[in-house]
């Protein structure tokens, strides 16, 4: 296979203050500030062109998201500051006044509560992470590169009236009515270990967006869907293909799976451009430890996403072992570069350089675990998908 990244721009959207918004994720606090620096590190900022987002405006988020919805997320963002405020100072309260209570009702009804709770800086996260999208969308529409690079976005479980699964905002959703305002037709992929509800839902009756979901789903997981082949509704159907993978999924499971369904799906569909989540809680590192991979299934991936040569999407997701989702990411970074990051290459000196410790290398070590994926099951799979005939 022909892989010449090198030959292609690549645009890696950030700033300080998009780095310091998404570091505000409970879920995921920091990570993006190590992404970023072992990404330096490596000197692959000199590789690409950096460009800043701006914070999404009202307007920009209502593009999918419900008004109600937007406006739900900045007046909770405001009140929860607020309180904040209010409790760092000594006083009585008024127990009559139920404004809280009000507000509170209203955070549960668009999400805003267990995985999802109110934090501090929740409006400013929202804000950069659907702008990076957005930014990274406008980087590709206007030709200014190739493959544009968010890894703050990604955030894939969001629906237009809800937050779920720590996604307050739906910025693929976002990002992919963006590149529709040149390419018509735009390929979603999604290699998180959860299924792209979010995404699937978001374009389910639509011929001009097609998902394509590799992840583990059994019931009782979460979000407990994707366990359908082939979905869409109207004049979606069969737009929608999930891949539901086993428990202990190896790199060569999951490449052989990419690189079979894809081979199909991107002729047959005919995309414009194409849109990555990196999602990798699929990780061997990771708390999760259902998947068995490595950050080499990954890079073997966008190499393969690469050869379609489409304008290319890059964005992350899931990954809550820091170090790993860094050390994964830096990699897709520097292949997409046309850089070599190999996993026995060590760390460089930089400000997070003990957190990898043991050993101080890119390696990320597959587990003890049996594959429970079998050749038949995915053969089915790929059979099922080749006898595919799109609607619409």
């Amino acid at each position: 296979m022909c892989f010449e990244p090198a030959k292609r721009a690549v645009c890696l959207v950030r700033s300080a203050q998009s780095i310091w918004a998404a570091d505000c994720l409970p879920a995921n606090q920091g990570r993006a500030s190590r992404v970023h620096s072992l990404i330096d590190a490596f000197g692959l900022d000199k590789l690409l062109v950096v460009k800043a987002p701006r914070a999404a405006t009202d307007d920009e988020l209502a593009r999918f998201h419900s008004e109600e919805y937007v406006r739900a997320v900045c007046a909770s963002a405001s009140a929860d500051s607020e309180e904040h405020t209010d409790a760092s100072h000594d006083g009585d309260s008024d127990n009559g006044d139920n404004d809280d209570d009000s507000q509170g009702s209203d955070s549960r009804d668009f999400g805003l509560e267990y995985d999802c709770a109110v934090f501090d800086q929740m409006e400013q996260h929202v804000r950069y992470v659907a702008g990076g999208t957005v930014c990274a969308a406008r980087v590709l529409v206007g030709g200014d590169a190739n493959i544009a690079v968010h890894w703050e976005g990604g955030r894939h479980h969001g629906r237009r009236s809800k937050a779920a699964g720590f996604c307050y905002v739906n910025d693929i959703a976002l990002g992919i009515l963006a590149l529709q305002q040149r390419f018509s037709k735009v390929l979603y992929v999604d290699l998180d270990l959860h299924h792209g509800d979010g995404v699937q839902d978001a374009f389910l009756h639509s011929n001009s967006v097609m998902t394509l979901s590799f992840h583990y789903a059994e019931h009782g997981f979460y979000p407990n869907s994707g366990m359908a082949c082939v979905e869409g509704k109207g004049k979606g159907a069969g737009h929608s293909i999930n891949v539901a993978l086993k428990r202990g999924t190896s790199d060569t499971t999951f490449v052989s799976a990419f690189s079979r369904i894809s081979s199909i799906l991107v002729p047959k569909f005919g995309p414009e451009a194409v849109v990555l989540q990196c999602g990798c809680d699929g990780l061997a590192g990771d708390p999760h430890k259902i998947f068995n991979l490595t950050p080499d299934a990954f890079v073997e991936c966008l190499k393969l996403a690469v050869a379609w040569n489409k304008p290319l999407m890059l964005l992350g997701g899931g990954g809550y072992n820091h170090a790993d989702s860094a050390r994964c990411w830096a990699r897709i970074t520097a292949a997409a570069c046309g850089a070599d990051v190999s996993a026995d290459q060590n760390i460089p000196d930089h400000p997070f350089y003990t957190e990898y410790s043991p050993a101080f290398d890119m390696g990320v070590d597959a587990m003890l675990l049996q594959d429970e994926n079998t050749q038949e099951q995915l053969d089915e799979t790929v059979a099922l998908i080749e006898s595919l005939k799109l609607g619409g």
